[in-house]
């Protein structure tokens, strides 16, 4: 078996190094049948790649993946695992056959595909706890400024609590739908509990209760019919997306499939329409709507930007108007006329859905640079530019983030979480846009507004590290982007090495600095989770190797060799400050596949984690 394994790692690597050296255009990469992941029915995996920048879809007989980017170091990791395990299973000596792997929880997509089977209406209910502990719940959920999850605001308080009220006098009444809606909630709560802290009643039980909720809000799903467009339908399914993205893990690939279930959920129910002229949907109904629309496209242009695959709503056609900036207050049942929307600069529970809704469609453009399957031209990539920096700079004040410290306190209905998530999001999305051209700036002083505009937001990003309590260390999105960052310095630092150039801005100095305050607070997160103390290892020992090189870590230029990372062609790590090269741009490329395989902290095999 370890030979079987060696010989699979050997030619996956040889595929890599062909991969690299070859032409750029579309090719098909097949296994020999000496390979040894060809199955006993002689299925032989394919790799199909799509072209220069386009994805892969990987075929083995059996399953039909497809992986955005050039992941060729994902079969590598993958082989890593393999060998772990063989070798666990050959130490054990005492084993008479190989033990399975941990069981995980399911993620939130197979939950609403066959996970979960239909119960009785009357063990539904018997699951809810009792209402007044069901009362503080909801409490906390509604308290937006303190809930430690950012929550789309798409429910209208005040109709709910009069349905929540409804709900206790005869709970035989409520449709499965709502009490869906209802679990989702309770589920939701109960993770913030799990993850940001627990009350004493709920100490060591809330990561148990919130499985049994969100099984409960999938089985009430499942009862409901999610095709029959029944009332809360999209809101019970877009709050369950938000369970999935505040995972440990990293569920992407779920998540971008949960998405596109909501999606077509509202199509399905008309949501991409504006209903203002309806005669049998109320004002309330019709701006309620509004917002749903909002938050459920925001989602879909989050999980393609985040996962890197197309956006389902792009070709959507949708006159559904953008939510007026209005208080929960100022809209009831009895509402005939809608009062007209409120300056940006006045906080209401909407302000967060407009400008999260406006950031977000601009960060699904670079999904869709991302995704394309030809590299698009520059002036392209500066036009989406605009388009993120001009969403985040007509953002009001109040949702800006304010990098003083100590931590500001947050305006009245709005979340400090909302406000630090829109702000790494949109740094994140400028790293993401511009990282490409990092190495052709040396060559191209055309591109030094990208490298300009990659450091600055990875600054940025590590600069507001210091802002994160200790559990949000826990969740995948933000370990991955606080990694990004602190890799795209350490990137920079090595092609400042590799390719000297005058006048760059910041100095070293400064990012080496900013490396080691992001490294101490890794340090500090190590007993939150083991990703966080593995990522912690791995920077500090890198920032070592910087200042073992340069002295005290503030030189202007890092000495030759200080580090060696991965992603850098050959031409690059034996340039040394030789510009003859220039005459071929296209070899000064970044294996960007190589180097996302080494920043990010999560495998296929894992199962979902909370």
């Amino acid at each position: 078996m370890r030979q079987r394994i060696d010989h699979l790692e050997g030619l996956v690597t040889r595929m890599i190094t062909q991969h690299q050296q070859g032409p750029s255009s579309p090719q098909k990469v097949v296994l020999t049948p000496e390979s040894p992941r060809a199955d006993a029915g002689g299925s032989i995996p394919t790799v199909a790649a799509d072209g220069p920048g386009a994805g892969t879809t990987l075929i083995d007989g059996v399953h039909s993946v497809y992986r955005a980017g050039e992941d060729w170091y994902d079969v590598l990791q993958e082989i890593n695992e393999l060998k772990k395990t063989w070798n666990d299973t050959q130490d054990d000596q005492t084993d008479d056959h190989v033990r399975p792997t941990q069981s995980h929880t399911v993620d939130g997509s197979s939950l609403l595909f066959g996970h979960v089977k239909p119960i009785e209406r009357i063990e539904i209910l018997a699951t809810l706890p009792p209402k007044a502990k069901v009362d503080g719940l909801i409490s906390h959920f509604f308290n937006r400024p303190t809930f430690p999850i950012s929550v789309p605001p798409i429910l209208h308080e005040p109709t709910f609590l009069r349905e929540y009220d409804e709900h206790w006098k005869d709970p035989s009444r409520t449709s499965p739908i709502w009490l869906g809606l209802l679990f989702s909630i309770l589920g939701i709560t109960m993770l913030a509990y799990h993850q940001y802290g627990e009350p004493p009643e709920y100490e060591g039980i809330s990561e148990c209760l919130f499985q049994l909720y969100r099984i409960r809000t999938a089985q009430c799903l499942l009862s409901g019919d999610i095709a029959k467009c029944l009332p809360y339908t999209v809101e019970t399914l877009r709050f369950n997306a938000t369970a999935e993205l505040n995972r440990r893990d990293d569920n992407r690939r779920g998540l971008w499939i949960m998405t596109g279930v909501v999606v077509r959920a509202a199509i399905n129910m008309g949501y991409h329409r504006d209903s203002a002229q309806s005669p049998s949907i109320t004002p309330l109904q019709a701006e309620c709507r509004r917002r749903i629309w909002i938050s459920v496209i925001s989602m879909d242009d989050m999980a393609s930007f985040l996962g890197g695959f197309p956006r389902m709503s792009s070709g959507i056609f949708s006159d559904t108007l953008e939510p007026r900036n209005l208080h929960d207050w100022e809209l009831s049942e009895d509402t005939t006329v809608l009062p007209p929307s409120r300056p940006l600069t006045e906080p209401t529970q909407t302000t967060y859905l407009i400008v999260k809704g406006r950031l977000f469609r601009a960060l699904g453009r670079v999904a869709d640079l991302n995704s394309t399957p030809t590299p698009p031209s520059y002036n392209t990539v500066l036009e989406v530019d605009r388009a993120v920096y001009d969403a985040y700079e007509n953002f009001p004040p109040h949702m800006k983030l304010q990098t003083r410290y100590p931590r500001p306190d947050p305006p009245r209905n709005i979340s400090f979480f909302a406000v630090l998530s829109l702000a790494s999001m949109y740094h994140k999305g400028m790293c993401t846009l511009h990282r490409k051209y990092m190495a052709k700036e040396r060559l191209r002083r055309q591109y030094k507004f990208s490298q300009d505009r990659c450091i600055a937001s990875a600054l940025a990003i590590v600069d507001n590290q210091r802002m994160l309590d200790l559990p949000w260390y826990k969740s995948a999105q933000i370990r991955q982007m606080l990694t990004l960052a602190a890799m795209i310095l350490f990137l920079e630092l090595e092609l400042r090495q590799r390719i000297p150039v005058p006048d760059v801005s910041p100095d070293s100095g400064t990012v080496v600095q900013s490396l080691k305050t992001a490294c101490g607070l890794w340090g500090d997160a190590k007993s939150t989770c083991e990703e966080a103390e593995r990522v912690c290892n791995t920077l500090s020992s890198m920032l070592s190797s910087i200042q073992k090189a340069s002295g005290a870590g503030t030189s202007q230029t890092i000495t030759p060799q200080s580090l060696e990372l991965p992603g850098l062609t050959p031409q690059i790590l034996s340039l040394d400050g030789d510009l003859s090269f220039e005459k071929d741009l296209s070899n000064m490329d970044i294996d960007w596949a190589t180097w996302d395989s080494f920043i990010e902290d999560a495998n296929f095999d894992q199962g979902p984690v909370y």
